[in-house]
C-alpha cells in the first residue's frame, strides 16, 4: 500500500522538491531526517537533500550532507552495489536507481543511528522506491536542468540587453556631451555662434507657439582694438572673458547667450522687461566691475535690444540685425556724448 502511495505521488510530482517531500511524508514511519538524491548524469553530478526539519528551506542542492554522502559511495568498492547499502554505521541508508535508468542513488538519512527495526525497513522499501523513483526522478531533473538552462539562457539575454542599453545610453550621452563641446565657444565658454543660432531658433519658436515675451540683445567690447594694440592679444583675450561673464551673469540659466563675433555677444531671452530694463542691468553689472577694479582698463559694451513679436514672421537673423542695428545707434550717441 505504501508503494502505491508512492508511486501516486511521484506522478503527480512536478519538480524534485515536490518528489522528494513525497517520498518523505510516505515513509513518515522511518523517520528519516532527510531524503537525499545522486543524480549521476552526462551533464554532471547533482545531489539535492531535502530538510523538513527546516520548514521554508526545504530543498538545498550540494549540501553538506550531499558531500559526506558522496565520500561514502566513494568508498564503497562496488562501481554500482546491487542492493541497499547501509552507511556511516546505519545513519544512512542508500539504494541506486534501476540499471535502466543513467546512475543515481536515492538515500534516508538520520542524525543518529536509528533502531534496526527501522535500518530493516529501509532496506527493505528503499529499492522499491528507488525503482519507482528513478525514471521519475531523472524525468524531473531533466525538466529542471532544460528549465535552469532556458532561465539562464533568459538572464543572459537580458543581461546582454541591459548591456547594449546602457552602451547606447553612453554613447547618447557621449554624442550630447560632444554636441555641446562643438557649440561651445573656447574662450569664453559661452556658446558659440553656431550652437547661439541654434538654441535661440528654438527660444523662438516657443515664444510663437506659447505667446510668450521674447527679446533679442546685441553687444560689442568698445575698445577692444585699443587694448590689443597697446597691450597685446593676451590682455584683449582677458578683456572678452571679463566681458562675456558680465554679459552672461545678466540674464537667467534658461537665457540663451552666445559670443556671435570676435568682441560680439548676443543674447535670446523670455524677459516680459522693457528694453530699458534689460538694457540697465547690464550696464549696471558692468558698473559694479569697473567700481570693483579701479585703475584698470574700463570696461563697456554697446548694446542694442529688440522686442521679438510672437505673431510675426521675422527670423532669428532679423532680429540679430536689428539688434545690432540698435546697438550702433547706442555707439554712436555715445561718441557724440562723449565729444
Amino acid at each position: 500500500m505504501m508503494v502505491l502511495r508512492i508511486a501516486k505521488a511521484l506522478m503527480c510530482a512536478v519538480n524534485v522538491e515536490s518528489a522528494l517531500r513525497s517520498i518523505h511524508q510516505n515513509l513518515s514511519s522511518l523517520k528519516p531526517h532527510g531524503v537525499l538524491l545522486i543524480s549521476n548524469r552526462g551533464s554532471g553530478d547533482s545531489c539535492y537533500y531535502l530538510d523538513p526539519p527546516r520548514g521554508e528551506k526545504f530543498l538545498e542542492m550540494n549540501h553538506q550532507e550531499c558531500r559526506k554522502l558522496r565520500k561514502m559511495l566513494e568508498a564503497v568498492s562496488l562501481d554500482r552495489p546491487a542492493g541497499p547499502l547501509i552507511l556511516d554505521h546505519g545513519s544512512h541508508v542508500v539504494a541506486p536507481f534501476s540499471s535502466d535508468v543513467h546512475g543515481g542513488y536515492i538515500a534516508l538519512q538520520w542524525k543518529e543511528r536509528p533502531p534496526l527495526r527501522i535500518q530493516r525497513g529501509a532496506r527493505t522499501m528503499l529499492p522499491f522506491i528507488a525503482e519507482l523513483a528513478g525514471v521519475r526522478l531523472t524525468s524531473l531533473l531533466h525538466q529542471q536542468n532544460c528549465d535552469e538552462l532556458v532561465h539562464e539562457q533568459h538572464e543572459a539575454h537580458a543581461a546582454e540587453e541591459s548591456r547594449l542599453v546602457e552602451e547606447l545610453r553612453a554613447s547618447e550621452s557621449e554624442a550630447v556631451v560632444a554636441r555641446e563641446i562643438a557649440a561651445q565657444d573656447e574662450l569664453t565658454g559661452l556658446q558659440n555662434r553656431r550652437g547661439f543660432l541654434a538654441k535661440s531658433e528654438q527660444c523662438l519658436l516657443i515664444a510663437r507657439r506659447q505667446r510668450m515675451a521674447c527679446a533679442v540683445i546685441f553687444a560689442d567690447v568698445d575698445g577692444l582694438k585699443n587694448v590689443n594694440d597697446k597691450l597685446g592679444h593676451a590682455a584683449g583675450d582677458a578683456l572678452i572673458r571679463e566681458a562675456s561673464q558680465l554679459f552672461r551673469s545678466a540674464f537667467r540659466h534658461a537665457d540663451v547667450v552666445g559670443r556671435v563675433g570676435g568682441d560680439e555677444f548676443a543674447a535670446c531671452t523670455f524677459d516680459n522687461a522693457t528694453l530699458r530694463a534689460i538694457t540697465e542691468r547690464i550696464l549696471a553689472r558692468i558698473a559694479e566691475f569697473n567700481l570693483a577694479h579701479p585703475g584698470e582698463q574700463a570696461l563697456s559694451l554697446s548694446i542694442g535690444v529688440i522686442n521679438c513679436d510672437s505673431s510675426g514672421a521675422e527670423s532669428l537673423s532679423d532680429y540679430l540685425l536689428q539688434a545690432d542695428n540698435e546697438m550702433y545707434r547706442d555707439k554712436r550717441r555715445d561718441r557724440r556724448a562723449a565729444s
